[in-house]
């Protein structure tokens, strides 16, 4: 989830030093050398562009899927780019979106900038109708790059694929609540699903130059990706722009409403020293970002920026529309990991010492009468637990795991093909005290297993290749057939009856029926479909981080 800021120094400075980078990038692409003798060429439906070979691989970098979303854009609706006729080079990624930075979401130093509306293909050829496969990184809707070297989508496509990298606009670029200032500005509050939106719809219109099926889409999501993936189940001008799901630790449970997002945006507005919404749009990137910074100091950043049920874009609870006789229908793959929470540990290592005690407040303010036998449920059930990863894995399953299942549950009665994944595999860092987290299956899925910073997250165990192997297998079998399937692997359907999940580890992958069945039992009808919890009460930092607020900006409501 690589949400939260571990250190906030010199954050001028830094930003300063980002926007110069960002500058310089632009100067090495505006002088980029001519095309060499064999290098890739397609064209798009906006003009060619001009690759690389890598190992076999055609490679093309920082295409854009939309119009720069700078001066007078800034804040609105995505546009289509505008079309050019000499060969545009694609040989080189682009900055990032702006954000606040953080280490687990993107390499120090990467340049950034708002001009970020771009995505990067890698196909085993030009020709062909190979499965497409898009991904959509995480970082909880404040951070996160298509940059990271965790998504270089090289592996994936030697598996006969053509693999897409998108990025959006992310904080408060994308999902800022300016609805007050007249229709230009209805969407902006999901501008960013709307950049998501966008790059699919260049995804159809170009898939085929690139050797891909633009008939054969399938959209992966992780954390904040999959989060948004799952409101655009949700959402009916989204259902012609992919054909297969991949959610990965993110659910339609966690959106949120538009007293939330207005309460959010007054809130940035008083940040950012201005007494209007208005005068946010004459502010310069800095003094966004400055904004930004504060914010996610007051408010659960986890939770500041979510997709918005705004009833135009969203018409209502994403869940709802799934389970409905006439939702969305195409297949869907989705999973958690078992200990979600514990990435936090990354930002609060505070909570390695936090006994169960401190979230039961919080446990009765979601569960009410079940809360008691929750906790006893998860103290039988799982009795290597502390106290305080006790207390972290009730707020894994309420984000994730709960959330997940019923999303499962709701398909399955439909008649919806789903399978569902429990990633089990644990990291060594911190160590140990990870256990399996958020996010750990990534460079699994992505074979980036020796990339920068992933030994350290997922280790070097020998069977991380092995594991790597199948996962892949079963993702890429899953795009191009709609079936996952794998080397001595059979991941039958989910349904409600069996519950059969397939478990992911170093030493097995297997099929486990209902995993972990006390727990899901003592949750009882809870809804987890983002009314029940909402975003105010998805974790047991959301009334710490309403206090903090309170006394910060004097917005006590």
């Amino acid at each position: 989830m690589a949400e939260q800021r571990k250190d906030r120094a010199w954050p001028v400075v830094r930003r300063v030093l980002a926007g110069c980078a960002a500058v310089s990038l632009a100067v090495v692409l505006a002088a980029a050398p001519a095309r060499a003798q064999g290098e890739p060429q397609v064209v798009t439906d906006a003009g060619p562009v001009t690759g690389t070979t890598e190992q076999g691989l055609s490679v093309f970098r920082a295409i854009p899927y939309a119009a720069p979303p700078v001066g007078p854009r800034r804040f609105l609706p995505p546009a289509p780019p505008q079309k050019w006729t000499e060969p545009r080079d694609a040989r080189t990624l682009g900055p990032a979106c702006v954000q606040d930075p953080d280490e687990h979401e993107m390499p120090a130093g990467t340049p950034t900038s708002e001009d970020c509306l771009t995505l990067n293909v890698w196909t085993p050829a030009t020709q062909g109708r190979k499965p497409v496969i898009v991904f959509v990184h995480g970082g909880g809707f404040t951070s996160g790059t298509a940059r990271n070297p965790w998504y270089d989508g090289a592996a994936l496509a030697r598996r006969d694929a053509v693999v897409v990298s998108i990025q959006y606009r992310v904080g408060p670029f994308g999902w800022l609540d300016l609805s007050s200032l007249g229709d230009a500005y209805a969407t902006s509050m999901n501008n960013g699903l709307l950049d998501q939106m966008a790059a699919l719809r260049w995804v159809r219109a170009n898939a085929g130059a690139f050797g891909g099926d633009d008939h054969n889409v399938t959209v992966v999501g992780e954390s904040a990706g999959s989060i948004s993936i799952s409101a655009l189940l949700g959402t009916p001008s989204a259902d012609s722009l992919y054909d297969r799901v991949v959610l990965q630790s993110g659910t339609a449970g966690e959106v949120a409403t538009r007293a939330w997002s207005a309460n959010i945006a007054d809130q940035f507005t008083k940040l950012a020293g201005v007494s209007d919404r208005r005068q946010l749009l004459g502010l310069s990137t800095a003094d966004l970002q400055q904004a930004a910074g504060k914010l996610y100091d007051v408010q659960f950043s986890d939770t500041a920026f979510h997709p918005v049920v705004d009833g135009t874009l969203i018409p209502g609870l994403p869940m709802k529309r799934i389970a409905a006789p006439d939702g969305p229908a195409k297949p869907v793959i989705i999973g958690t990991t078992l200990d979600e929470a514990r990435y936090w540990l990354y930002y609060m290592p505070a909570l390695n010492w936090l006994p169960q005690l401190f979230y039961l407040p919080w446990l009765h303010d979601v569960a009410g009468d079940r809360a008691d036998r929750i906790a006893d449920a998860y103290r039988r059930e799982r009795p290597e637990l502390t106290g305080p990863q006790a207390g972290l894995a009730l707020v894994g399953d309420v984000a994730f795991r709960m959330p997940a299942i019923r999303m499962a549950e709701a398909l399955s009665r439909r008649g919806v093909p789903v399978h569902m994944y429990l990633a089990k595999m644990t990291s060594p860092d911190l160590n140990g005290t990870l256990g399996a987290p958020h996010a750990i299956e990534l460079p699994f899925v992505f074979g980036t297993l020796t990339a920068a910073g992933a030994p350290a997250f997922v280790g070097t165990d020998p069977a991380n290749a092995r594991l790597s192997d199948t996962i892949q297998q079963l993702w890429t079998s899953f795009a191009r057939t709609g079936v996952p399937a794998a080397t001595g692997v059979t991941w039958p359907a989910y349904d409600v009856g069996q519950r059969r999940t397939l478990t992911l580890d170093r030493t097995a992958v297997e099929v486990v029926g209902d995993p972990y069945p006390q727990a899901r039992r003592a949750w009882g009808g809870l809804r987890f479909d983002g009314s029940d919890p909402g975003l105010d009460r998805l974790t047991p930092l959301q009334p710490l981080a309403r206090l903090a607020s309170c006394i910060v900006t004097g917005i006590c409501g």
